[in-house]
């Protein structure tokens, strides 16, 4: 296996052997992705990098990793195994696939850090969003139905991208913000025509907001289905995990990955936060590891349950509690459909199973 790690099989090439359905969607190389059923792409491809990644499992790699989920299966695929990678390169091999010269990936730059600025501008934007909301008659009726309250709205500052993010920076009296607002991701601009758009326009904005009051990172939500991904992020901001700073280290707290159900839960008094999808960064295990007492609850599908069984690998302490909710989805669609009192008996059952005993903050 002398091979050149920055010459690999065209990864293109590889995904159309294997049955990928290669498009172009709004500029960018999409795909219905392979290891889950869906109707809007959720798979993106970076043919230059020789990378792919799925929005919805939030998974991804280069041309090995993608063979290798597909011949052993996505959660049981480890590159580190010496067999399993050398069973993937004779697969390649045999296929004797072209192969294409690699970009090689410079040594991403440390993270931003949260500076006084930045701090302020996401503070600025979250109030810029919420104003937004409380206008959007189609944004407040879709979380009223899923059964957030007007109360729980305002406190948490829920917010609506609805486009003018960028007129109303431009009110601002510095250009440092509006220079910010680039290099966070808030606003997008067009290297070839200069044109500059709102990342996360069309979205609900859930702000991460600490127990201070600071803003440390905002997620966008879709507004309905036709909205891929689901969950958006500042790529030039540290990933967060929605609602973890507003609780101390030593709350028992449940981790969800629908942030419905971490709004719904905290709703009936649990202290819950959500990654929005199955995926965890590094730092934000780190960040995890730091409480003293987790519980991963899943929804009531396969993907879900095993997200939770990734995380407990990785975070030991906490506990997986597998979620059961009578034929619905999640907690949120059974809030939603069959009671919220059903649905919080059953989330009290589900964690009592999971060894979780404190006394139920009042929302």
């Amino acid at each position: 296996m002398n091979k050149k790690m920055d010459q690999k099989p065209d990864l293109l090439e590889v995904l159309r052997a294997y049955g990928v359905d290669i498009g172009t969607r709004g500029g960018r190389i999409s795909a219905l992705c392979p290891f889950h059923d869906e109707k809007n792409p959720s798979f993106s491809i970076d043919p230059d990098k020789g990378l792919w990644f799925c929005f919805h499992d939030h998974i991804g790699g280069d041309v090995y990793d993608f063979v290798g989920s597909m011949k052993f299966g996505l959660d049981n695929w480890d590159s580190r195994n010496k067999v399993m990678f050398k069973e993937v390169v004779s697969i390649l091999e045999a296929k004797n696939f072209k192969r294409q010269k690699i970009t090689p990936r410079k040594r991403e730059e440390k993270k931003k850090e949260l500076t006084q600025n930045v701090i302020f501008l996401l503070g600025h934007v979250t109030q810029i969003y919420h104003q937004n909301l409380l206008q959007e008659e189609k944004a407040m009726a879709y979380l009223t139905g899923r059964g957030l309250t007007e109360e729980f709205i305002r406190a948490h500052k829920l917010g609506f991208a609805n486009g003018n993010l960028g007129v109303m920076l431009s009110m601002l009296p510095e250009d440092v913000f509006r220079d910010l607002a680039v290099e966070a991701g808030l606003i997008y601009i067009n290297t070839r025509g200069g044109r500059r758009w709102e990342f996360m326009k069309g979205r609900i904005a859930f702000p991460d907001i600490d127990r201070d009051g600071r803003v440390l990172g905002i997620i966008g939500r879709s507004l309905d289905q036709q909205q891929n991904p689901k969950y958006l992020t500042l790529n030039g901001l540290p990933k967060v995990i929605w609602g973890l700073h507003r609780f101390s280290q030593w709350q028992p707290l449940i981790i969800h990955e629908s942030i419905m159900d971490a709004c719904t839960a905290q709703l009936m008094g649990v202290p819950s936060c959500s990654p929005c999808g199955t995926g965890l960064a590094w730092h934000l295990v780190e960040e995890l590891k730091k409480k003293k007492y987790l519980g991963f609850l899943s929804q009531d599908d396969e993907p879900s349950k095993r997200a939770i069984e990734r995380w407990k690998e990785k975070i030991p302490h906490g506990r997986a509690i597998v979620g059961e909710y009578d034929g619905h989805k999640d907690l949120n669609e059974m809030a939603t459909e069959v009671g919220w009192d059903a649905a919080k008996s059953r989330l009290f059952a589900l964690l009592e199973k999971g060894g979780f005993e404190y006394e139920v903050q009042k929302t």
